[in-house]
């Protein structure tokens, strides 16, 4: 299952350090060659790539140079398969751009630059190759022009040898300069959690299913359990190699080739990631910081539709640019939202590239600011200054800035740590540090810890939430309570809704009309039609005591228009001058509390109540009075002991005796 074929196996135990060496250049330019030279292994294993001399697929090397092994992936150089370059180039820590002295700086050339500078990469080495086919002059000539490409990126300051792969001038010299320029190289977190990009998936006959990758961070063990994102599977990891070495553990920073089971095939694909569990969090948005390359030619649309590349996947999304503004010129950066059809797992920070519609050109790339987003209902200013602080800010900035967007939804260690590019072991000192400055509060009445603008941004929502029903329903009083309450429910949970409800109207966040919750400033609007048939049913209704006439019966009431009626009579209980004590029966006020006044003296007088005194005593009928004496019931004034009614709050026989 070993992911190369190495001509002779090297002796790791001086080993101590594990970086991933990745190569870049045009076609033909030598890049299978000169790995070759370097390790003794030709990456090219497919039938296909040997008979057209030409890489197709990633090909994978192991380099040890002294107390440092490199595992190298070998990328295609044709622009047909820039694709799978990036999948290659994703996870690489230093970068061996090959440019052929024959052939110069070519457009694929260009392009694997231009990638390499949207990763992130920072360090890399450029072998000129097939300087045994051209003069000393030549060689230089496109040493200067190999500088002039790096100039004002990112690889600027790269280390140029002169090489030949056949003759073997120089490369030497070349492995002397990789292992110089891997001194200054930062190694990646070895502590949990573990990730890899899955880049190339197999079955080995009595093995099973094997992926391969770079670690990108972590280390993994035999037997230990492994997510499967997008797929939301888990596996169970069998045993691991690294350039056909088996090991008990393999980590950041060593192309792993890791034998699984408990997983279906179908699960598993290039673009697939292994992450410790609970690590990572799939997302249908993510919010970036965009650039938009110079060599793009146009500007970039907001809303239009480009191929993502992160890790080892390339899919479409809709790009959103975060400043209200329509486009993205050439040079320019933004902040901006990816919306996909497919869920993405990414973490805080993780670069990526960008493609045009048809995935023909490279337009630009940046990196990934919030992996776990939703569309924006904040205010556009707080929402940009959050972007900005997850940017720039202090890890405990960060972590709170998470925090906050999480709302009151719990959010673990393990999730922090990969939204906010903080590491596992630091989490509970920047927690305990937040409760300290009231960052971090316990809510009213709960168990639940919460950034205190999480109240804020969640009190905005409700305001926009309320104003859209105001502006479909001005004659109505608002929501009803029970309304509101399942919608902070649904944001928060049972208990802190209620809590965060009473907040809301302490602070004057919400009004309520009896039974209704409206803004502030609202008040319901009718025409004067309504406010004359309102008054009109208030008056009917009281008039009618103890029958009172149905919204129909109404004198003026329009007919077939009983929404209308409807609408009228739940603005009047919500005004507390009429009582809904059945769905097509009202009470005036005045009336209802006169009808407990006068049960409560019948049931002084009898030690309780039938429906025929209530009725005989009301001078009402059967019609009537029986929902009267339900509504009672329901609202736990009375209660009902076999054909009586007695007082909610007198105890019965059996529970005095």
């Amino acid at each position: 299952m070993s992911t190369t074929d190495p001509a002779q196996p090297n002796d790791h135990r001086a080993i101590t350090e594990h970086f991933i060496l990745g190569t870049a250049g045009h076609i033909d330019h030598g890049k299978t060659l000169l790995v070759e030279a370097l390790t003794g292994t030709n990456t090219d294993r497919l039938p296909e790539e040997k008979r057209r001399g030409m890489t197709i697929e990633l090909g994978f090397a192991e380099l040890v140079i002294g107390n440092i092994c490199f595992g190298v992936v070998d990328v295609p150089g044709h622009e047909r398969f820039v694709r799978t370059m990036v999948a290659g180039a994703s996870g690489i820590d230093l970068a061996l751009i090959i440019v052929a002295a024959d052939d110069s700086v070519m457009p694929q050339t260009r392009e694997h630059v231009d990638i390499l500078n949207l990763l992130g990469i920072r360090h890399a080495v450029v072998a000129v190759t097939k300087i045994d086919l051209v003069d000393d002059e030549m060689v230089e000539l496109v040493v200067e022009e190999v500088k002039e490409l790096l100039a004002g990126t990112a690889l600027a300051a790269a280390p140029i040898c002169p090489v030949s792969a056949v003759s073997g001038a120089g490369v030497d010299e070349l492995r002397q300069t990789i292992t110089t320029t891997a001194a200054s190289l930062q190694p990646r977190p070895s502590a949990r959690p573990f990730r890899m990009d899955v880049d190339r998936v197999f079955t080995v006959p009595g093995r099973g299913t094997v992926v391969t990758g770079s670690a990108l961070r972590g280390s993994v063990e035999v037997g230990e359990t492994l997510e499967v994102w997008p797929a939301a599977a888990t596996c169970r990891v069998r045993t691991l190699q690294t350039h056909g070495a088996e090991h008990n553990s393999l980590g950041r920073g060593q192309r792993c080739a890791i034998n699984v089971s408990n997983v279906d095939r179908a699960n598993i694909q290039r673009g697939s990631e292994l992450v410790t569990p609970g690590y990572l969090q799939p997302s249908p948005m993510i919010d970036v910081r965009l650039r938009c390359l110079p060599s793009c030619g146009r500007p970039l649309k907001s809303a239009s539709i480009i191929r993502l590349g992160i890790g080892t996947v390339e899919l479409p999304v809709r790009v959103v640019l975060l400043d209200g503004a329509s486009r993205l010129d050439p040079g320019e950066t933004a902040f901006a939202q990816f919306r996909s059809g497919t869920p993405l797992t990414t973490t805080y920070r993780q670069p990526f590239i960008i493609r045009d519609e048809t995935a023909v050109r490279t337009i630009g790339g940046g990196f990934v600011l919030r992996p776990v987003a939703r569309r924006k209902r904040r205010r556009l200013e707080s929402e940009l200054e959050s972007l900005q602080i997850l940017e720039s800010g202090a890890p405990i900035d960060r972590v709170e800035q998470v925090l906050r967007a999480a709302g009151f939804i719990p959010v673990s260690d393990l999730q922090v740590c990969a939204r906010a590019g903080v590491e596992l072991d630091t989490i509970p000192k920047i927690i305990a540090q937040l409760k300290d400055e009231k960052r971090w509060i316990r809510m009213k009445g709960t168990d639940v810890f919460a950034v205190p603008q999480a109240a804020d941004d969640l009190a905005q929502r409700l305001r926009a939430w309320l104003e859209r029903y105001h502006r479909g329903h001005p004659e109505l009083p608002g929501r009803h309570v029970d309304s509101v309450l399942g919608w902070l429910e649904r944001m928060t949970n049972r208990p802190l809704a209620k809590s965060l409800f009473e907040t809301f109207v302490e602070s004057k966040t919400l009004k309520l009309i009896g039974k209704f919750a409206c803004l502030p400033a609202f008040a319901p609007e009718l025409s004067n039609a309504d406010e004359k048939l309102l008054a009109e049913m208030v008056e009917e209704i009281r008039a009618g005591g103890f029958q009172p006439p149905a919204l129909e019966a109404i004198k003026n009431a329009p007919k077939g228009d009983r929404k209308r009626m409807e609408r009228l009579a739940t603005l009047a209980v919500a005004l507390g001058e009429l009582i809904q004590v059945a769905p097509k029966l009202y009470l005036h006020a005045e009336v209802e509390r006169d009808l407990r006044k006068r049960v409560t003296q019948m049931i002084g007088q009898h030690g309780g109540v039938s429906v025929s005194l209530v009725r005989e005593t009301l001078d009402s009928s059967r019609k009537y009075v029986i929902p009267f004496m339900e509504y009672l019931d329901r609202i736990g004034f009375t209660k009902r002991l076999d054909d009586l009614r007695i007082l909610a709050d007198t105890p019965s026989e059996n529970e005095q005796s």
